[in-house]
């Protein structure tokens, strides 16, 4: 099962939003949200995965954002999240990161009327996993997020886990993605169940390192995940040529998107027609620059329907 990892921004909401709707979201996906903030797209999104018999996994403690303060803040809110969080199709998460989880992690399961042993927990620091032994003394968590290190691979390997890794390779200026066109991405798809974990997790193109806010780059660049003969991921860069300055972004992304479609045009098979890659040919058609955020939000998609569609094939 593939478990990928978003912050609640607001087009990765989106991109779980459309993906819900069209239908194509497959049912080897559960996805993980780590709230930056309480908005209205944050409930929107919930509503609509919850409502559609999809489960999903909000983060309850997110370890960036200002989600916790904004519920603390206003108690209308944190009844309204409380309420979702008792749904039976939402799963709470929670980062195992100091001792008061011993105190925070079984108070907030009673208050959302649920049971410790159907949660996700997220592992950073081996020096926690003594807390997880006093809280799960009896039954190992529904789900346990690990990093790839040995220790916590010993520990979870059959017992719940899934490897949390971060496979984009984030590179700055964007302009440096044109030294390296094609990377590799990840197999975890492939090796997951033979190595004893229950799924694989990653932070689709965005990468785990979080920004408040982006603002027009010197270059734009387009990430498209994609199979190789043996179903290996790649990521492929389409990046503008000229980057001197910040401006015309709609010509930038011209230029990026001019790459992709001669690519895509070479490499189209069954996996790749995805309806993320599709609205960014729309651009092409129609001659329309849909702004750094939408491109965000086509890639996501992509990746997402892409994982979709290989999981069913392996």
């Amino acid at each position: 099962m593939y478990f990928p990892f978003l912050r609640g921004k607001q087009h990765e909401l989106f991109a779980l939003r459309d993906l819900n709707e069209s239908n194509v979201l497959s049912d080897g996906i559960l996805p993980v949200i780590e709230p930056v903030k309480y908005s209205t797209q944050l409930v929107s999104t919930l509503k609509g995965l919850i409502n559609h018999n999809r489960k999903v996994i909000m983060i309850m403690n997110p370890s960036i954002g200002t989600f916790v303060a904004d519920l603390n803040d206003n108690e209308e809110i944190m009844d309204e999240i409380l309420e979702l969080m008792s749904h039976p199709n939402t799963i709470i998460g929670y980062h195992l990161n100091s001792s008061s989880a011993l105190e925070e992690l079984p108070q907030l399961v009673r208050k959302c009327g649920r049971n410790l042993k159907d949660t996700a927990i997220f592992h950073n620091d081996l020096r926690n996993v003594d807390l997880y032994e006093v809280i799960f003394d009896e039954y190992e968590a529904g789900f346990n997020f690990i990093p790839d290190k040995k220790p916590f691979k010993r520990r979870f390997v059959n017992n719940n886990g899934i490897i949390l890794r971060d496979s984009f390779i984030k590179r700055s200026p964007n302009a440096e993605y044109l030294n390296h066109e094609v990377e590799w991405y990840s197999s975890d798809h492939l090796d997951f169940k033979s190595e004893g974990f229950l799924g694989f997790s990653d932070y689709s193109i965005v990468g785990e390192e979080y920004t408040e806010s982006g603002f027009g780059a010197k270059a734009v660049a387009i990430h498209v995940i994609y199979p190789d003969e043996d179903n290996n991921f790649w990521v492929r860069h389409f990046v503008s040529d000229s980057n001197e300055n910040r401006a015309d972004q709609a010509g930038k992304f011209g230029e990026a998107l001019y790459k992709f479609v001669d690519w895509y045009k070479e490499n189209k098979t069954t996996l790749i027609d995805t309806k993320g890659l599709n609205e960014l040919l729309d651009c092409d058609k129609n001659g329309n620059y849909p702004g750094l955020g939408m491109l965000k939000r086509y890639s996501i998609k992509h990746h997402l329907e892409l994982v979709g569609n290989t999981l069913v094939k392996v």
